[in-house]
């Protein structure tokens, strides 16, 4: 009978500890729901921000596209490279949101873009990142959004820099003509 007795509250002890110890646990599994969600708020909210930041800056990038454009309707080379990098700068915002998703997500969307805008310009394309400077190479390979936003800007000012000299050549080459 002591037998049965001391096993008898060996197991209500066990059992009062398992109570408790699972009430902690369902606590705990309660808390880390609430932080998730929490989380999961936090990071939709931060995406959407982004989102818009990233809608806006598309704006800007085909407003100085479109002027760079304009500018360079006159220098047919410069016009042949705004041609190629055109629909990387078009479609900023749906290759930005892709970036977003996932590192290595650069390559794939902007190759849809460039065939959806013209078969195979998207060859075209990284022949003549090939043939760029190694930063703007590194900044295409890099793959990334960090990788595209900086390669966006580059070439956005690389585009401008380089009508600003064929302006200035071709406003200083009449005055030499006129001097001889």
């Amino acid at each position: 009978m002591v037998f049965i007795f001391s096993i008898a509250i060996i197991f209500i002890a066990i059992m009062v500890y398992l109570f408790f110890r699972a009430e902690k646990l369902q606590q705990k599994l309660i808390k880390s729901q609430s932080e998730s969600r929490n989380a999961r708020k936090e990071s939709q909210a931060l995406l959407e921000s982004l989102m818009l930041i990233i809608a806006k800056q598309d704006e800007s990038i085909k407003q100085r596209l479109h002027q760079l454009k304009a500018v360079e309707e006159k220098n047919e080379e410069q016009s042949s490279s705004l041609t190629i990098i055109s629909p990387l700068l078009i479609n900023f915002t749906l290759i930005a949101g892709e970036c977003l998703k996932g590192k290595g997500q650069l390559t794939k969307i902007a190759k849809k873009c460039y065939e959806n805008s013209n078969p195979g310009s998207y060859k075209a394309f990284t022949l003549w990142i090939k043939t760029q400077d190694t930063k703007i190479r590194r900044m295409w390979s890099a793959n990334t959004l960090s990788g595209y936003l900086s390669l966006v800007e580059a070439l956005l000012v690389l585009q401008s820099q380089s009508s600003v000299v064929e302006n200035k050549k071709s406003e200083s080459q009449p005055t030499i003509a006129k001097a001889s």
